[in-house]
């Protein structure tokens, strides 16, 4: 190359000389020189002057236990076991907290129940109006149950009404399917208007309406459909019972009045609707008799038997019955099945026999005890002695026929199992 470049200095990179020298004991981060930051390390170490802690606090200077006066907040108490804890530090107990703190106890349905006094407190003040509570739908408080004995029953006016109610069901026997299937769909739609006003009367807010109509179906259903028109009706109810509440037809709490609904129909729907699936056959009249005598010769057997014997208590839920009583009458019960049901058909000769009315009998002396067992549940649960009044000296059709109700879907299925349904 003829041009040649001249180049005042070379420099290695690295080895440049650095702008500030390093002492021994002087800080990289301060300007000051190594004198006035850091003492060498070889310097022997000197303690710093002793100070008082305690100085500046010439009020709050430690104490003994003795000395401290008792409203300093050291010495107030924290709390006795067993009051409501707070939710924050600093913050007062207010209801909330008292909840959260407490154990979990949720109140019998239904919710807005007011609980009972205890047995040595004063008895509260009556309010002008009851108040109601945020979870119960606006129900009223439950009454206690009413305690009644067996002797408040008018037996000559209770003999009266029995009797003419049976004359007014062999009458509609004599006449036919039609007179039968039209009684017992008016016995079964009064008896679930019943059970809506009592549930009421209660505190609850049931589809009344939709319920007693939802029962007439049924029956219906089943005698026109058989049983597939059961699950339909059903699953209409169901649907049309949502309905109600979500329309606004009734707000006051959905989830439980929905359930005490469907309630209704099931168990007086449900279980009566077995009337007209029984009639729907040509040995109808004759299964539905044998369900009635079943369930009457119950009802007489056990309150015969508990008046005269009767000395051992049954059941928390229906105190007035004896273990006497419930014996009694299921034998009562077996007895007509067999001495009289063994005459009719198709429990008879035609095409039943002796072994068909023993196993119906069996099974009816079963069946009519738990129903009637369940009705007084329900009655003590609501509060009420009585499910109505239509009847002097019985009380409600469901206090009438409650054991009927469950006899009759075990006189249907145990028709069904023994082959006794003519077609």
């Amino acid at each position: 190359m003829n041009d040649q470049q001249n180049f005042e200095e070379i420099r290695i990179l690295g080895l440049e000389p650095t702008e500030d020298e390093v002492a021994p004991g002087r800080s990289v981060f301060g300007e000051g020189s190594a004198e006035e930051e850091l003492p060498h390390w070889t310097d022997t170490p000197s303690a710093p002057p002793e100070q008082d802690k305690w100085a500046d606090l010439v009020e709050e200077a430690p104490r003994w236990a003795d000395d401290v006066p008792t409203e300093h907040e050291s010495q107030q108490p924290v709390g006795e076991a067993g009051e409501p804890a707070t939710l924050f530090f600093g913050e007062e107990a207010t209801e909330a907290a008292a909840a959260v703190s407490g154990d979990f106890n949720p109140p019998l349905l239904p919710p807005n129940e007011e609980a009972l006094p205890p047995v040595d407190a004063p008895a509260p003040v009556a309010e002008a109006t009851p108040k109601r509570r945020s979870g119960g739908g606006g129900a009223k408080p439950r009454k206690r149950p009413e305690k009644s004995s067996g002797g408040e029953r008018d037996m000559p006016m209770a003999i009266v009404t029995g009797l003419g109610l049976a004359a007014l069901v062999l009458v509609a026997f004599k006449l036919g399917t039609g007179a039968t299937m039209a009684l017992s769909t008016v016995i079964l739609t009064l008896a679930a208007a019943e059970f809506f006003m009592a549930v009421r009367r209660s505190g609850y807010q049931p589809a009344s309406l939709l319920g007693i109509v939802a029962v007439a179906a049924l029956n219906l259903g089943a005698y026109w459909r058989f049983e597939a028109a059961i699950p339909v009706v059903l699953m209409l109810t169901v649907l049309f019972t949502f309905l109600w509440y979500l329309t606004g037809v009734d707000r006051d709490a959905p989830m439980l009045n929905v359930s005490v609904t469907l309630f209704g129909v099931l168990y007086i729907g449900l279980l009566g609707s077995f009337i007209g699936l029984m009639l729907n056959d040509v040995n109808g009249i004759g299964m539905l008799l044998a369900a009635v005598l079943a369930a009457v010769a119950y009802d007489t057997g056990g309150l015969l038997v508990g008046r005269v014997a009767g000395r051992t208590p049954l059941a928390a839920v229906s105190p007035n019955k004896t273990m006497e009583g419930l014996l009694g009458g299921m034998a009562a019960s077996f007895g007509v099945t067999v001495v009289i049901t063994g005459q009719i058909t198709p429990f008879g000769d035609t095409p039943g026999d002796l072994g068909s009315v023993f196993v119906l009998g069996v099974v009816a002396a079963l069946a009519a005890p738990l129903g009637d067992l369940c009705e007084s549940m329900i009655k003590r649960d609501l509060g009420l002695k009585d499910m109505g009044s239509i009847l002097p000296g019985h009380g409600g059709l469901l206090d009438r026929f409650d054991a009927l109700l469950f006899v009759l879907p075990a006189t249907y299925y145990t028709a069904r199992l023994l082959n006794l349904f003519g077609g």
